[in-house]
């Protein structure tokens, strides 16, 4: 055995080269050998040809799966890649647009886009967290009027957070960094960037109907709605126009190296400019209306007032005043938080715009709508007559012995329609709206469904934010929300605009117009063009009251301005309509409403007055004819005594 095997080492020895035989040699016959006289090595099995085909059919498969794979990335997903490839290596910027101007009536610019600007830090160019911070940071705050501590802290996030941009202060005036330039001119890390912000002309006056702008919220700017930083419209014109104000934001590029350094800028898109809009409100009307309420609201000793001149031929609003007011420049250049507080304290409310969003009790001024109401109804006759000395008297249902009395504001005598107009007869509207002495009455229901037709109860769609829609008290009113039920003294109540009815001053003035235009209730607008295209009338509703009986109401109206509770506008050059009220508070006050129009016939304006706690009618019916009075002057009218 050993001999044989010493045989084929000593063979193997021989030569420089092995043959293949002996490569694979048959590793079954080395076991006739003895193990410890073998000193071959490893001996390793042979692997097949299939196993061959097996690898190198794995390999090219794998191989064209990534050849697949780089094809499908570059094709399909190149771009997107190459997008955020970009994004890494560059940053945005917003370019804000223009926003539109707002003009009225008469041409007037009623405010600018004036320039302001954002201080910026870039905290990628601060090179040291320390060295001179400190007193850059007290001599940015001398000028800025912000602690020197909040600055320094800005300076050490920004520098943290070195590929962020923080802003150190916003809405800063040209004259503020003029003052500051010096200081910051040589600091990369600080950037000025313009702010556009708005410039109102005419401050208080125009303050309600325009509103102002603010910078987006955090939960706009997460639904992807605006920029961070933009600003928008918050109220007013300014709120409910403003994406036609607004325009397109446009995109400044800026390309930066991996250690957040800039090495090219370029513009991506050009911002589009908003759209001018004009009012219907005309400048000069605007400003007396304005000063004529605030002038007597200071004789009177009150605090609020509102005043509205509508065109009953198409709704246009031809002026809007709240008083009080407020500067609405101080939500523009950084309206500090004690000027805020002030604002939000007063108990005046000057940010509430009562024209559109206050309720309140409407008084007589109900009358002529409940009139039109009945009349409609066939519940009387123009003349049919009823007696008012001073108190209707109605027994308790449940008990014939208890009385309950509706007073009257005096005993008129015998009245018709006209005259209950004219006088403002509570009994006679106590009459025809719950029913009396064989009189049915509309009762709640048709009170409520005329009211509705009117435009009470429900909103305009005026073009300004914070519409309310007032509120018609029910029978299912009263129990859900009172837990009460409904009796006739409930019906009597809102019959001359008492008890729990609230109505806005805007509903009184559009409701008005349907009695001067002869049956169209508007919707009221304020805005008359946008890009030089006309803003075409809205009709809500049309001959829902009959021409005759119109003209019924509109004769009482009119013999109150001659001879009644109006009888002060006869003193006018020309002949009006109107109707007063006094809207009991529940305060042991009560409010003074007027609302009318003018000329009588072919009727240019409406005027509706309300002064809050104001007490005698006569003081808003005093307001009313000065405002008259300005209009016509602005205004001529062929239509004089």
């Amino acid at each position: 055995m050993r001999d044989k095997f010493k045989k084929f080492r000593v063979r193997s020895s021989s030569r420089n080269s092995i043959e293949p035989e002996e490569i694979f040699f048959d590793s079954s016959k080395l076991k006739e050998f003895e193990e410890d006289e073998i000193n071959t090595g490893k001996l390793e099995s042979p692997i097949s040809p299939p196993t061959f085909r097996a690898i190198n059919i794995i390999q090219l498969a794998f191989l064209g799966f990534l050849f697949a794979y780089t094809v499908f990335l570059v094709v399909t997903r190149g771009d997107e890649y190459t997008r955020q490839a970009e994004i890494n290596s560059s940053r945005t910027f917003p370019i804000y647009a223009p926003r539109g101007v707002i003009y009225s009536s008469d041409g007037v610019a009623l405010l600018q886009n004036a320039v302001y600007f954002d201080i910026v830090i870039k905290g990628s160019e601060i090179e040291d967290s320390d060295e001179g911070l400190g007193l850059l940071s007290q001599r940015i705050a001398d000028n800025l009027g912000i602690p020197s501590s909040v600055i320094y802290n800005k300076f050490q996030v920004a520098y943290k957070n070195r590929f962020s941009e923080l802003t150190l202060a916003s809405g800063v005036s040209p004259d503020t960094i003029a003052k500051i330039n010096d200081h910051i001119k040589d600091v990369e890390f600080i950037e000025i960037r313009e702010a556009p912000r708005r410039e109102y002309l005419f401050g208080r006056y125009f303050a309600h109907l325009m509103g102002h702008t603010g910078e987006v919220s955090e939960a706009d700017v997460a639904l992807n709605k605006y920029t961070p930083g933009e600003r928008i419209g918050k109220m007013g014109l300014e709120a409910f126009y403003d994406t036609i104000l607004r325009g397109e934001t446009g995109v400044f590029i800026k390309r930066v190296d991996p250690s957040g350094r800039e090495f090219r800028s370029e513009l991506g898109n050009a911002p589009r400019a908003g759209k001018d809009i004009t009012l219907h409100i005309n400048y000069e009307l605007q400003k007396s209306v304005f000063d004529i309420l605030e002038r007597k609201v200071r004789a009177l000793g009150v605090r609020s007032a509102v005043a509205i001149v509508m065109d009953p031929r198409d709704g246009a609003i031809l002026a809007l005043v709240n008083i009080p007011s407020f500067d609405p420049n101080l939500f523009e250049g950084g309206i500090s938080q004690a000027e805020f507080d002030i604002l939000i304290n007063d108990s005046s409310k000057p940010l509430f715009n009562r024209a559109v969003s206050g309720e309140y009790p409407s008084g007589s001024i109900i009358k002529p709508i409940i009139a039109a109401a009945a009349l409609e109804e066939d519940i009387v006759s123009p003349s049919f007559l009823i007696y008012s000395d001073g108190v209707l008297e109605v027994p308790s249902v449940y008990n014939p012995d208890v009385i309950y009395e509706f007073k009257d504001w005096k005993a008129h005598g015998w009245a018709d329609m006209r005259r209950a107009i004219a006088d403002s007869v509570n009994i006679y509207f106590y009459t025809i709206g719950g029913g009396y002495d064989g009189v049915e009455g509309l009762g709640i229901k048709k009170i409520k469904e005329y009211l509705n037709k009117f435009g009470w109860g429900s909103s305009l769609g005026v073009d300004l934010t914070g519409e309310r829609s007032g509120l018609i008290p029910s029978p299912k009113w009263k129990k859900e929300v009172k837990g009460e039920n409904w009796y006739i003294g409930d019906t009597y109540h809102v019959s001359i605009g008492q008890g729990d009815i609230l109505v806005t001053p805007l509903q009184v003035a559009a409701s008005t117009a349907v009695f001067a235009n002869n049956g169209t209730l508007f919707s009221p607008k304020v805005v008359k063009r946008i890009d030089g295209e006309d803003v075409p009338p809205e009709i809500i509703a049309d001959d829902f009251i009959s021409r005759d009986n119109l003209s019924v109401v509109r004769e009482g109206m009119q013999r109150a301005s001659e001879t009644g509770s109006s009888r002060y506008l006869a003193k006018l050059p020309i002949q009006t309509a109107g109707k007063t009220g006094t809207a009991q508070t529940g305060r042991g006050s009560s409010h003074a409403w007027f609302t009318g129009f003018a000329p009588y016939q072919n009727s240019e304006i409406v005027v509706t007055i309300l002064i809050e706690e104001g007490g005698k009618s006569d003081y808003a019916v005093h307001v009313a004819y000065e405002i008259m009075e300005a209009y016509f002057k602005i205004y001529p009218s062929p239509l004089t005594n």
